[in-house]
């Protein structure tokens, strides 16, 4: 069994602040740490499992995409690190039989939740997939959804757990800590935590026949609505999109997986 694992920063186990967030802050090197713990623990659950073909992908945008600590990963999974790749969810394909959403935040506006966010905390007020406003997590999944891939896993706080269960039912989850606040959260202890995350990770493996693909029957519509005017620059003049207002920037494509390549600019 092949299992593609996305995996994002903010929803890793102790961290609660932009600090270990991004490559220019004082704590960055304590998230990474963080981040890579998490990862590890769900590659040696999945491992457990059955899964016999790993591929992780470092999906956090800071530090051009290689966030990970590499000499510290865990044997058995190939990493998929830095950008661009040659397309969005590069290296998940039909093979794969479960993805995993590793370290995961729940979408702009939930609260309490850890940083929430969509694609960009400092740009993006929201994304909508035909008028349905879906976070990071559910993109991801429509996407795996449109390689005939279920999710089987999502890790991170107490919000994105309710999201991926709001979203795809009975999914098996990893709740690290508990938002307080945006940037203040009760946590388990490293230890507790990546324990936690291999458990649910086996559990999700051996219960791959239960999970379906997310799939938003397509054509799709996509709109993004950006923080301010200047954000949305790139999107004025193109033939193949309509701006709604100043900074709302409406298009089509034949699905998710495409609409998602053609607003990361790889079409």
């Amino acid at each position: 069994m092949k299992v593609y694992m996305a995996t994002d920063m903010e929803g890793a186990s102790g961290i609660a602040q932009e600090l270990m967030t991004f490559a220019d802050q004082a704590r960055y090197q304590e998230g990474r740490r963080a981040l890579t713990g998490d990862i590890n623990a769900a590659v040696r659950g999945a491992r457990a499992g059955g899964a016999d073909e790993v591929f992780v992908s470092d999906g956090h945008g800071a530090c051009g995409g290689y966030n990970v600590i590499f000499e510290d990963c865990e044997p058995g999974a190939v990493y998929g690190l830095g950008s661009p790749g040659m397309r969005y969810l590069d290296g998940c394909d039909e093979d794969a039989e479960l993805a995993f959403c590793v370290a995961y935040h729940a979408k702009a506006g939930a609260f309490p939740a850890i940083l929430d966010h969509t694609q960009s905390s400092r740009s993006i007020m929201d994304i909508s997939v035909n008028g349905r406003v879906l976070g990071e997590l559910g993109l991801t999944a429509a996407c795996c959804g449109d390689l005939g891939v279920p999710i089987g896993l999502v890790t991170g706080d107490d919000a994105v757990c309710a999201e991926a269960r709001e979203l795809f039912g009975d999914i098996v989850t990893a709740q690290v800590k508990v938002a307080r606040s945006r940037t203040c959260a009760h946590c388990m202890a490293p230890a507790d935590a990546r324990a936690l995350i291999e458990a649910k990770a086996r559990e999700a493996v051996e219960r791959a026949g239960d999970f379906e693909p997310f799939v938003i029957a397509g054509p799709v519509t996509m709109r993004v609505q950006y923080l301010r005017t200047e954000m949305a620059q790139r999107w004025r003049g193109r033939a193949d999109a309509e701006m709604l207002d100043g900074r709302t920037v409406e298009f089509e494509a034949a699905n998710v997986l495409e609409a998602m390549n053609i607003y990361a600019g790889y079409a």
